[in-house]
């Protein structure tokens, strides 16, 4: 799932940037609000789940948002 989804933020939002699992959203993707609502509704989207307002802050780095789907997907 960590290579699906880096694929999808490279190909939306960051083509041009080196993406890993250790990426951070905000700082280096450069990625603003409007952006990151963009993804999250992408992500909600895409993988059938529900993300928790409160639960966008701790959604820190590319492997964060993969361990916090996979985590949703099981609950």
């Amino acid at each position: 799932m960590l290579t699906e989804l880096i694929e999808m933020i490279k190909d939306t939002f960051a083509p041009e940037v080196e993406v890993t699992g250790d990426t951070a959203i905000k700082t280096d993707l450069n990625l603003d609000s409007f952006e990151i609502i963009n993804l999250i509704g992408m992500l909600e989207d895409k993988y059938n789940i529900d993300i928790n307002a409160l639960d966008i802050v701790s959604l820190i780095t590319v492997h964060d948002i993969c361990n916090y789907i996979e985590n949703k997907k099981l609950s």
